[in-house]
C-alpha cells in the first residue's frame, strides 16, 4: 500500500499539496480542485484502524446532515492506492490555532463560539446526531468568514440506532473534554455534546481546565480525569468566571438523560454580551475590521476634505454671486437718476416705483445676506462703500486696507465692475422701455433705435 505524494492527483480532480494534521484515525491533506479552483481537505483513514471503517460512518453521518449550515460537505468518497478517504471543502483552521496565535480568547469572542456552536448543535441534535467529541481541534474558523464549522463525526452517533447498550462503554472521546458520563461508560445524548462545549469555554476563558495537570502517561489518567470532572464543584470550575458560564455548566448539568435541551435560552445567555459591538464577530476577524474601519475613517477624511473644498469653493461663487447682484442693484439705481429727462415720457407714479422695486431688491439682499453670515457680508459691505468712492476720485484713498478686505484686487475689481456696468445699463435700457412700451401702450418712436458710447 503507497503513500500519498505531493503532486498526486485523485479522481482526475484534486491534487495533493501537502500534509496538515494527522490524527489517531488517519492523515489529513491540503489538496486543489483542478475543476473548480477551490481547496480541499483529503481524510485518509489509517490502515491501523481501517477495520472501524470510520471514514464510511461519517460520510454515512455527513449525508444524513446534509442541508445543516456550518459543517463539512462531501465532495468524492472511494478508494485511491488502495485506502479509502473522503474529500470535504475547506472550511479553515482549527480553534487552538487561532488561540495560540493569539494567546487568549476574549470574552465576546467567546459567547460567539458558544451561540454559533449552540446553534449547530441543535440542528445536528435535530436529526438525531450526537458528535461525542466536541474538541477546539474539532471547531474551524477562517479570518474571512464569519462563522466557525464544526467537523470530524467520525464517531458521532445516530440515536435512533443501536438503542440498546451494554451495562458500560469503552471511553470514547476526548479526555480533556469529554463529558462525565463518557467516561462513566454511559450512552452520550444531546446534553453531553453541550457539556463539552461548557468545557471548551471554561478553556478559553481561563486558558486551562483543573485536570489538565494528570500526567499524560498516567495509565489511571481517564479514570482520574472522570473523578475530578464528578467531585469537583461547579462554582469552583467555574470561580472568576463571568455568571453566564456558570448559568450554563449548571443547566446543562441538571438536565436528563432523555430531556431535549432549551436551546433558545442557552443563547440567550451568552446574546447580552454579543450585541454590544455587533461588527467584532471573532478575536481572529479583528485585524481585518480594524484594517476596514481604518480605510473607512480614511475615506471619511477624504470625503470630508472634498466636502469642505467644495463648501468653500460654494460660498466663494456665492460671495461673487452677491457682489453681482449688488452691482446690478447699485447700476439700477444710477441709471434711474439718469433717466430723469425722460420724465415726460414717463409719470412720476411710475418713476417712484421703478426706485421702490430697486430699493426693495437692495433690503431683500441685505437681509439675505446678514442672515447667512452677519459678519462676512458686513465686511464686505464696507468694501463695497470704500470701493465706490474709490470709482468716483478717492482711489488712492486706504487702499491698503481695502486689498486686506477684498476678494478679488482692487485693481481688477474696478476694471470688472465698468465691464459690468456698460453691460447692465445696456440690459436694463432694453428692459425699462420694452416693459413701458408693452405694459403702458407708449410708442416712444424716439427711443426705438438707442445707440450707447
Amino acid at each position: 500500500m503507497e503513500e500519498l505524494q505531493k503532486g498526486d492527483v485523485i479522481a482526475e480532480e484534486y491534487e495533493i499539496i501537502n500534509q496538515i494534521s494527522q490524527g489517531s484515525f488517519g492523515k489529513v491533506y491540503l489538496g486543489k480542485s483542478k475543476l473548480k479552483n477551490l481547496d480541499v481537505a483529503i481524510k485518509v483513514e489509517k490502515n491501523e484502524v481501517a477495520h472501524l471503517n470510520s471514514l464510511q460512518k461519517e460520510v454515512r453521518i455527513l449525508k444524513q446532515l446534509e442541508g445543516v449550515e456550518q459543517i463539512p460537505i462531501v465532495l468524492w468518497n472511494g478508494f485511491y492506492k488502495g485506502m479509502d478517504m473522503i474529500i470535504l471543502n475547506m472550511l479553515g483552521k482549527d480553534l487552538i490555532y487561532f488561540f495560540h496565535k493569539l494567546k487568549h480568547f476574549s470574552y465576546q469572542c467567546v459567547c460567539n463560539i458558544a451561540i454559533q456552536m449552540i446553534e449547530i448543535l441543535e440542528q445536528i441534535h435535530k436529526k438525531n446526531i450526537v458528535h461525542r467529541d466536541l474538541k477546539p481541534e474539532n471547531i474551524l474558523g477562517s479570518p474571512n468568514s464569519s462563522k466557525i464549522y464544526l467537523i470530524d463525526f467520525g464517531i458521532a452517533k445516530d440515536l435512533e440506532q443501536n438503542k440498546k447498550s451494554k451495562d458500560k462503554l469503552s471511553f470514547i472521546g476526548t479526555t480533556r473534554y469529554a463529558s462525565l458520563a463518557a467516561h462513566l461508560g454511559v450512552e452520550q445524548n444531546k446534553k453531553d455534546d453541550l457539556e463539552s462545549l461548557g468545557y471548551i469555554l471554561i478553556f478559553f476563558l481561563n486558558k486551562t481546565l483543573p485536570w489538565m495537570n494528570i500526567d499524560k502517561d498516567d495509565i489511571y489518567r481517564i479514570e482520574k480525569i472522570g473523578q475530578m470532572k464528578q467531585e469537583i464543584s461547579l462554582e469552583q470550575l467555574c470561580q472568576s468566571l463571568p455568571n453566564a458560564i456558570l448559568k450554563y455548566m449548571k443547566y446543562v448539568k441538571q438536565l436528563g438523560h432523555k430531556q431535549k435541551p432549551d436551546y433558545q435560552s442557552l443563547k440567550h445567555l451568552f446574546l447580552v454580551e454579543n450585541q454590544k459591538n455587533g461588527y467584532i464577530i471573532f478575536d481572529w476577524n479583528k485585524k481585518d475590521i480594524q484594517e476596514q474601519k481604518f480605510k473607512s475613517s480614511k475615506s471619511l477624511k477624504s470625503l470630508n476634505y472634498i466636502q469642505n473644498n467644495k463648501s468653500q469653493i460654494s460660498k466663494k461663487k456665492h460671495y461673487q454671486s452677491i457682489s453681482n447682484i449688488q452691482r446690478e442693484s447699485q447700476g439700477k439705481i444710477q441709471f434711474q437718476n439718469n433717466c430723469k429727462t425722460f420724465g415726460q415720457k414717463e409719470s412720476s407714479e411710475e418713476h417712484s416705483n421703478s426706485i421702490k422695486q430697486v430699493s426693495n431688491q437692495k433690503s431683500i439682499f441685505v437681509d439675505y445676506s446678514i442672515s447667512i453670515e452677519q459678519t462676512k457680508v458686513s465686511k464686505f459691505s464696507q468694501y463695497r462703500q470704500k470701493s465706490q468712492k474709490s470709482i468716483f476720485g478717492k482711489k488712492h484713498q486706504k487702499s491698503q486696507q481695502l486689498q486686506e478686505s477684498s476678494i478679488i484686487p482692487i485693481q481688477s475689481e474696478q476694471q470688472l465692475y465698468e465691464m459690468e456696468e456698460s453691460d447692465l445699463e445696456l440690459k436694463y435700457n432694453l428692459l425699462h422701455y420694452t416693459s413701458v412700451f408693452y405694459n403702458y401702450k407708449n410708442p416712444i418712436q424716439e427711443f426705438k433705435v438707442i445707440q450707447f458710447s
